[in-house]
């Protein structure tokens, strides 16, 4: 049997997608997902081309590492289906890796933090709600339970830097604002993804295929829509 030692790493939590393979060798191969609207279309074409500039082979696949979420409801359910589908046909593991993580080690990654620096992280934002998360600096980047939380009720708790998307309400900018919070862009990117998901794959951290299910802060709009249309009349 082929010793298995390549890594799949996912991220297609947010509009700029991409994935990346590791071989036997050690080579690494970023390619992008071409999402626009149909991003189930490119997922697996994109994993073939990086497993094809990598050299690598499938049968030697050792774990897919994948962002969990909180993220696009679409995106997050594609990346857990096509990683649940190759852990299962190929025997390998799947390493879930929280949003706050991967997006720590993304700016970590293009040099706006240290490895040392504890962030927070705000994203999935509706109203004046957003789903917050704090991130510690640690070797294994250690992500304490996320929560949905509105900007009054947010304490920083010393921590002085918060990553968040554009869309984060202008409520929880004057709120970081008065802690003298600095808020730092979203940042993603399958080869964070790959660096926080080794950590957690070497720790141990790795779940069954029927285990891997999306992070969502709250229901997805368009199953809301879809109960309240399809709701039972009143008797």
């Amino acid at each position: 049997m082929a010793e298995r030692d390549v890594l799949l790493a996912i991220e297609t939590s947010q509009r700029e997608q991409s994935v990346a393979v590791v071989s036997a060798e050690g080579v690494v191969v970023v390619e992008p997902v071409h999402a626009g609207d149909r991003t189930h279309e490119d997922l697996m074409p994109a994993i073939d081309r990086a497993f094809a500039k990598a050299g690598a082979s499938h049968e030697r696949l050792h774990a897919v590492l994948l962002n969990a979420g909180p993220g696009g409801f679409t995106g997050l359910r594609i990346a857990h289906a096509t990683a649940q589908a190759m852990a299962l046909a190929c025997g390998a593991r799947i390493v879930p890796v929280g949003a706050g993580a991967c997006a720590r080690m993304a700016s970590v990654l293009a040099g706006e933090l240290s490895s040392g620096d504890a962030v927070w992280v705000a994203l999935a934002s509706k109203g004046d709600e957003s789903w917050v998360q704090r991130v510690e600096g640690s070797v294994d980047a250690v992500a304490h339970e996320g929560r949905s939380s509105e900007a009054s009720h947010w304490s920083c708790e010393g921590v002085r830097l918060l990553i968040a998307d554009e869309h984060l309400p202008e409520a929880w900018r004057r709120r970081a604002a008065q802690q003298q919070v600095r808020c730092m862009p979203l940042r993603v990117g399958a080869q964070a993804v790959l660096q926080a998901g080794r950590t957690l794959l070497a720790l141990g951290r790795h779940v069954a295929p029927e285990a891997a299910v999306p992070v969502y802060p709250r229901e997805a709009e368009a199953v809301r829509l879809w109960r309240q249309r399809h709701a039972a009349p009143p008797a």
